[in-house]
């Protein structure tokens, strides 16, 4: 079922309409709360061919402190266009737009004001393995993925965010878009093929509104596939296309605290390249910065990709699909090699197609989750588990959580763990940890030198722990990632080579502090 669309009376949203030929005496300063959504609509009276590409709605916004911020609008249908602004700074702001071809469009003021958003991701400036909120807060993503969150009735939806922001999930990956059922960005031409130069407006309303529901959880959007071009969607077939639509995105969606770009899945398979760097850089151009851009890869991308000023965060995929979570340990040689936070996309997936019995084994896939999380990676959780605990297989259907979420029971096992593994990694000061596999005999280790140090047994048997150039003593504990539970303290001394038994010959975290 799709989105019932009422009236957008939005949290931490402010829309105005405007219609421009008519006078106003003074009117009230708009208040919008810091990084929250400031959208006003403005009406054009002449007829273009192609309003999509016909005209263009830009906007020049000057901050308290004199900064001028460019933003552009996008038309919306019935001879209107939109404009979408993120205020970031506390104070009065001044605004003016007005049409490409001449047609004068609105000057105005917005008052900023405190809110309880905490803006947009941002990387860490002093620890590029870790991502943070605009105001400084740190944050470690669990993410959870749906595929078809558009198309999901909007009751559905909420209840499917509420579930998993119970469970510590604070991030989305989707959707993904296909050709089914009219999911598809641009509208279609006389012969029934898309129409690359014009917009399905009534998908990309589904895509606003649940960037806008996911939002009022305080949840980040990481969009799968919305640009195309692998998997099923259609490629934009000339460069003015691919340039009109990256316009039409980051217009639509440039107001928005919540999200991040994240164009196609696994796009070595049909873009080179030149064409990701191209790609990734429009939007890094359009989008001024305001909010982080990646790219899925089939695993990691190119290393140009990867020391792209544009890319900001490494998206990995890495299936399970057998029982060796040890080698998620490759993700810090990653992050050494290109410093930048890493996004274990595509890894995780539980009953997939690919991972098969090795999906379906959650001490595997706990393990795994684990070798991740204590090797610098964050997490996107998928549940493709089949009724009756089965793994995908080609044709078995889309009958699973991560398609119809609260629609039906999750049949995936994980969540526990994850919920355990997300809380663990939150009371660490991990903004201030980095990945130190040489201090561990396991050779999975984040330390805060000196003053903390977290370590992890797989398969139990002993640890030995480097601490020749850490002081103590440390307050040492053994924590369970099967229940969430610490052991007793114990005192450890540093200045030496330090051996540790874990409780049994299960998997065990060990957690050294001062």
């Amino acid at each position: 079922m799709l989105f019932k669309f009422a009236v957008p009376l939005i949290v931490g949203a402010v829309v105005v309409s405007i219609a421009p030929a008519v006078a106003r005496g003074p009117q009230p300063m708009e208040s919008v709360p810091r990084w929250g959504l400031f959208e006003i609509s403005v009406s054009n009276p002449r007829d273009y061919a192609n309003p999509f590409a016909g005209v263009n709605l830009e906007a020049t916004f000057i901050s308290p402190s004199g900064k001028k911020v460019k933003a552009s609008g996008f038309y919306d249908g019935e001879k209107t266009w939109r404009l979408r602004f993120m205020p970031d700074e506390i104070g009065a702001w001044r605004y003016e737009t007005k049409f490409s071809d001449g047609l004068p469009g609105k000057a105005d003021s917005l008052m900023c004001v405190n809110g309880n958003l905490r803006g947009p991701l941002r990387v860490n400036p002093t620890n590029r393995l870790w991502f943070q909120h605009a105001d400084g807060t740190p944050v470690y993503i669990l993410a959870f993925h749906l595929w078809s969150l558009d198309a999901m009735d909007e009751v559905v939806l909420g209840r499917t965010l509420d579930i998993l922001a119970t469970r510590g999930f604070n991030a989305i990956v989707g959707p993904h878009l296909t050709p089914r059922n009219g999911r598809l960005p641009w509208d279609k031409g006389a012969d029934g093929k898309p129409d690359f130069s014009r917009f399905n407006l009534a998908e990309w309303r589904r895509l606003d509104n649940v960037a806008r529901i996911v939002g009022q959880r305080k949840m980040v959007l990481i969009p799968f596939s919305i640009f195309g071009g692998t998997n099923g969607m259609p490629k934009i077939p000339t460069g003015e296309q691919e340039d009109l639509f990256l316009r039409y995105w980051t217009a639509r969606w440039g107001g928005y605290w919540n999200i991040t770009y994240q164009p196609t899945s696994e796009w070595e398979e049909a873009f080179a390249e030149a064409d990701a760097m191209r790609i990734g850089a429009k939007i890094r151009e359009l989008d001024e910065g305001r909010h982080l851009v990646s790219i899925h890869p089939l695993k990691a991308g190119t290393d140009k990709v990867q020391q792209a000023n544009w890319y900001d965060y490494h998206t990995v995929q890495d299936k399970l699909t057998k029982w060796d979570p040890e080698k998620f340990t490759w993700l810090v040689g990653l992050y050494r090699r290109v410093p930048k936070p890493i996004l274990a996309h595509e890894n995780l997936w539980e009953g997939n197609l690919y991972h098969k019995e090795a999906g379906l084994d959650v001490d595997n896939m706990r393990k795994g989750s684990w070798v991740i999380a204590l090797s610098g990676g964050q997490i996107n959780y998928a549940d493709e588990v089949l009724p009756g605990r089965k793994y995908q297989t080609r044709g078995s259907g889309d009958d699973y959580y991560s398609e119809k979420g609260a629609a039906m029971q999750p049949g995936g096992e994980l969540y526990g763990a994850l919920t355990i593994l997300g809380k663990f990694m939150r009371s660490l000061p991990f903004e201030r940890m980095t990945v130190a596999p040489e201090l561990s005999g396991t050779g999975i280790c984040l330390t805060q030198p000196g003053r903390e140090y977290v370590t992890y047994a797989q398969n139990g048997g002993k640890i030995t722990l480097d601490l020749n150039k850490a002081k103590g003593p440390f307050t040492g504990r053994w924590f369970n990632p099967r229940d969430g539970k610490f052991g007793k303290r114990f005192e450890v001394k540093g200045g030496k080579l330090v051996e540790f038994a874990p409780p049994d010959g299960k998997d065990w975290v060990l957690r050294l502090k001062k």
